[in-house]
C-alpha cells in the first residue's frame, strides 16, 4: 500500500514538473509554445510603394526612404500586418544610419504588433539583442536573448551562432562560467565547431584559473591547427603551471621539431627543462642552435650555459668552443679557468697555460679559484718544461691556504729533481 502511494506521489510530481516546464514564461512570452499567427497580406498599392522604398534602401538612400515609410505607415495604421512590415523597414533604416536607440524602439514596436511570420518575428527579437550589444547594454542584450531562446523552436537555423553571441556577451561582463556554458551549447549543436569558439572557451578557463580544463581545450585547438605556435606554447605554459614539467618539455620539444619556436624565451625554457630531466645533449643542441641562428642573444652568459650543457653531455670539444666564446666576452677569468680544467684533464698543456694566464690576468676570482688557477698554471708550465715559470706560479699559490701544501710539495719536488740532476 505504501509502495503504491509513493508511486502515485512521484507520478504527480513528474506531471507537475512537466507542466511547469511547459508553462515557463520569459518577459511575458510563453516558452515552448508555437506562435499562432494568421497569414497577412499587403494591398497592391502598399506592396508597390514598399518595393520602391526597398530600392531606395538598397541604394543607401536612407534620408529619402525613411520619410516615405512614415507616410506609408500613416496610410496603413489600421492594418497591423502592414504596419508591422513598414515599422520593421523603418527600424532597419535607423540601424543602418547608426541611430540604434530609434532602431530598437521601432523593432520593439513591430514585435509588439505580433503580426509578422515566425522567421521575421524571431529575427527582430534577435536584432534588438544585437543592437543592445552594440550599445554595450549587455544585460539588456542578454534579456532579449532569453526571450529569443524562449520563443524560438530548437530547429531554428541560427541557434548555434546566437549561443556564441550569448557566450561573448557573458565574457564581456566577466560572467565566465555562463560564457563557458553558452559556448558549450554552441559546440554541442554544431557539426563543425569553429576554432574561435574554442579560443573563447580557453580564455574563460584561463580567467577562472581552470588549468586542467584549459589543457583539454588546447589539445582540441592543436588538432584543429597543429601548426599554430601559440597553442603549443600555451599548452607548455599551462603544464608548467600545473607542475607537469615533463609534459611541458615534451610539448615544447614537439614544437621545436616542427620549427615553430622563434623566441629566446622559448629556446631557453626548453633547454632548461631538458637539463632538469637529464637530457644535457638535447639542451646543448637547442642552446647552440639558438645562439648560432641569432634567436638566443650572443652573450657570455648564454655561451656559458651552452658550454655547461655540452660538458654535462661529455662533449668536451664543443664545451671548450662554447666556453671560449663565453670567455671572449667576460670581464673576469672564471670562464677561462673552467676551460683550463677541461684542457688540463686532456693534457693539452699549451692551451691550458694560455687559458690560465688569461684567467689570473683578468682576475675577478675568489681566493679559492685564484689559488687553484696558480697551482694548475704551475702544473701546466712544469709539463711544458718551463721550470722557472712553474716555480713562480707555485710560489704565488702558496699565498692561498687551501692549495698551499700542494704548491709547496710541487716546489720541493722540483728542487729535489734539480739536486738529483746537479749531482749526476
Amino acid at each position: 500500500m505504501n509502495k503504491m502511494a509513493n508511486t502515485v506521489v512521484l507520478s504527480t510530481l513528474f506531471l507537475l514538473s512537466d507542466q511547469s516546464l511547459a508553462q515557463e514564461t520569459v518577459a511575458g512570452y510563453e516558452c515552448g509554445v508555437e506562435r499562432d499567427v494568421s497569414a497577412g497580406g499587403l494591398t497592391e498599392r502598399t506592396y508597390n510603394r514598399l518595393s520602391d522604398v526597398y530600392e531606395q534602401i538598397g541604394e543607401e538612400q536612407y534620408e529619402e526612404a525613411f520619410p516615405a515609410l512614415e507616410s506609408l505607415l500613416e496610410r496603413n495604421e489600421r492594418d497591423d500586418y502592414a504596419s508591422a512590415t513598414i515599422v520593421q523597414a523603418m527600424a532597419f533604416v535607423r540601424a543602418q544610419q547608426e541611430r540604434y536607440q530609434e532602431a530598437i524602439d521601432l523593432f520593439q514596436r513591430a514585435i509588439d504588433l505580433n503580426r509578422l511570420p515566425n522567421n521575421q518575428h524571431y529575427e527582430m527579437i534577435l536584432q534588438v539583442a544585437q543592437l543592445h550589444y552594440t550599445l554595450e547594454r549587455h544585460q539588456d542584450a542578454l534579456d532579449q536573448l532569453d526571450i529569443w531562446f524562449c520563443v524560438t523552436p530548437d530547429d531554428q537555423q541560427n541557434k548555434v551562432t546566437v549561443w556564441v553571441m550569448k557566450a561573448s556577451i557573458h565574457a564581456q561582463i566577466e560572467e565566465f562560467r555562463n560564457a563557458i556554458e553558452a559556448i558549450d551549447r554552441a559546440i554541442a549543436l554544431s557539426d563543425e565547431p569553429k576554432e574561435n569558439w574554442y579560443q573563447l572557451k580557453l580564455g574563460m578557463h584561463f580567467e577562472l584559473e581552470k588549468f586542467n580544463e584549459a589543457t583539454e581545450v588546447l589539445k582540441i585547438l592543436l588538432r584543429m591547427s597543429p601548426d599554430k605556435k601559440d597553442y603549443w606554447v600555451q599548452l607548455a605554459s599551462v603544464y608548467a603551471q600545473l607542475d607537469r614539467n615533463r609534459d611541458s618539455m615534451a610539448v615544447l620539444s614537439l614544437a621545436h621539431r616542427k620549427g615553430l619556436l622563434e623566441r629566446e624565451t622559448e629556446y631557453l625554457q626548453l633547454a632548461s627543462l631538458q637539463q632538469e630531466f637529464d637530457f644535457p645533449r638535447k639542451a646543448a643542441e637547442v642552446l647552440q642552435e639558438g645562439l648560432e641562428q641569432g634567436i638566443i642573444e650572443n652573450t657570455g652568459q648564454n655561451w656559458e650555459m651552452a658550454g655547461g650543457a655540452w660538458y654535462e653531455a661529455r662533449e668536451l670539444e664543443k664545451a671548450l668552443e662554447a666556453y671560449e666564446e663565453a670567455g671572449a666576452q667576460s670581464d673576469d677569468g672564471e670562464i677561462d679557468l673552467q676551460r683550463a680544467f677541461i684542457l688540463s684533464d686532456q693534457e693539452r698543456w699549451e692551451e691550458a697555460e694560455e687559458a690560465l694566464s688569461r684567467a689570473v690576468d683578468l682576475g675577478g676570482l675568489s681566493d679559492n679559484q685564484t689559488g687553484n688557477a696558480w697551482l694548475l698554471l704551475g702544473t701546466a708550465r712544469y709539463n711544458l718544461g718551463n721550470i722557472d715559470g712553474a716555480m713562480d706560479a707555485f710560489n704565488e699559490a702558496t699565498d692561498y691556504g687551501k692549495v698551499e701544501t700542494a704548491a709547496r710539495e710541487w716546489m720541493n719536488h722540483i728542487r729535489t729533481e734539480d739536486s738529483r740532476r746537479a749531482s749526476s
